[in-house]
């Protein structure tokens, strides 16, 4: 196996979904709450709290690039014995006013939104990616805002 580039997945499995291809999970981290999301990246299943839950957009996000990625780079799929990534979530409310991060957000017609409260996310990431001889594990921490309900419901 290809220790740097499997090193290299594990880092990107983490800053992926902490990245802004989280924006397309933005309802369903919503509507999950705080807890422990785990992802099997090489299935693209994943379960919160312990308990499976149906697809989820970031889990076939990781699942597709990790595939794509091994394959790009020569790296069988059959020796690879896991790839997880596990997010503790601490999703909690905030006013607007009272967000950490600068991001603006825009409505269908490209007007500046600015809702009343804020979904603000703690994420403690953490990826592991096993072979027969090998773990590659990363950790990366960050903090995600997005206005409630986003997307899918426009208020002003």
């Amino acid at each position: 196996m290809r220790r740097k580039r499997l090193k290299h997945a594990a880092d990107t499995l983490c800053h992926m979904f902490c990245g802004w291809r989280l924006v397309n999970s933005y309802s369903d981290i919503e509507a999950l709450g705080s807890g422990t999301l785990a992802i099997d990246a090489l299935s693209g299943d994943a379960t919160f709290n312990g308990a499976p839950i149906g697809p989820l957009n970031i889990a076939g996000e990781l699942h597709a690039w990790l595939h794509e990625d091994c394959q790009n780079n020569d790296i069988p799929l059959t020796g690879i014995r896991h790839a997880r990534l596990t997010a503790e979530l601490d999703l909690s409310k905030s006013e607007w006013k009272g967000r950490s991060t600068n991001t603006h957000w825009f409505d269908e017609n490209g007007g500046k939104i600015v809702w009343r409260a804020i979904n603000r996310c703690v994420i403690n990431c953490r990826s592991s990616i096993q072979t027969d001889d090998h773990e590659y594990q990363s950790v990366y921490d960050d903090v995600e805002e997005w206005p409630e309900g986003f997307p899918g419901q426009t208020k002003s």
